[in-house]
């Protein structure tokens, strides 16, 4: 209830002078009280206050955030490329500290099969007894170890005894019956081996005008290197049989 501000008795709502003193009361004390009269402007200046704050608040740290993101990024990056730039010259430098050397490289080659192995030695066989008829030895040659005791004793009985005794050969059929390298039985060759083979070789040998036919039986050591097979020695033949033609 509002009070008179004069004589101090007790107004009613609405009434322009008091009752006891007739003093003229002021319509805004007489109407609403004064806290409403000043508590909704001290509310609106609160709320814009508070408002204020919280999109202060708010924004402060979306801000903040953003920059320290870029500066992180940024110092990734820097130390990134730091690193990439540091490891390219360690690289660099080991390389001029390494001397200079020069790479071996090796020529490798597949093994010789059985196969293989029977056609040389059938192909041999066919240059020799060729030689008999040609009289020349050049053939023969590519297949007999370069300055080899077998070489030179080969050379010798075609030139000395076939071609001098006017004996003529013919083969007749010459296949390898084994192969073995450090005694143990082989189905191929490799390379920088050398193999003992034997073979069972048959001929038709032909002197004035008689024929025998013959079988011998003969092991030869076969070295296989750099891709190449050569006879290196004869390491002894047996006769299995003979038969005269005519």
């Amino acid at each position: 209830m509002n009070k008179c501000t004069a004589c101090g008795a007790t107004l009613k709502r609405g009434q322009s002078h008091c009752s006891q003193c007739g003093t003229k009361i002021d319509a805004a004390t007489s109407g609403r009280p004064s806290l409403w009269k000043w508590g909704v402007p001290i509310a609106l200046v609160v709320l814009i206050g508070v408002g204020v704050w919280i999109w202060s608040e708010w924004n402060e740290p979306l801000t903040s955030k953003e920059a320290t993101t870029a500066k992180d990024v940024q110092q990734s990056f820097s130390a990134s490329t730091e690193e990439e730039e540091s490891e390219a010259a360690t690289e660099v430098e080991e390389e001029a500290s390494l001397p200079d050397t020069e790479t071996e490289t090796g020529v490798f080659y597949d093994p010789i099969s059985y196969r293989d192995v029977d056609l040389f030695m059938y192909s041999f066989i066919d240059a020799f007894t060729s030689a008999t008829y040609s009289k020349d030895t050049s053939e023969v040659e590519s297949f007999l170890a370069e300055g080899s005791t077998f070489q030179a004793q080969t050379l010798d009985y075609l030139n000395n005894t076939l071609f001098a005794k006017g004996i003529e050969e013919d083969q007749l059929n010459t296949e390898v019956i084994s192969i073995k390298v450090n005694g143990e039985n082989r189905d191929s060759i490799e390379d920088d081996e050398t193999a003992t083979v034997t073979t069972n070789e048959e001929y038709r040998i032909i002197k004035d005008d008689s024929s025998v036919r013959a079988t011998f039986e003969t092991t030869y050591a076969v070295r296989y290197e750099d891709g190449k097979m050569k006879i290196v020695k004869n390491l002894g033949s047996k006769e299995l049989s003979r038969e005269e033609e005519y």
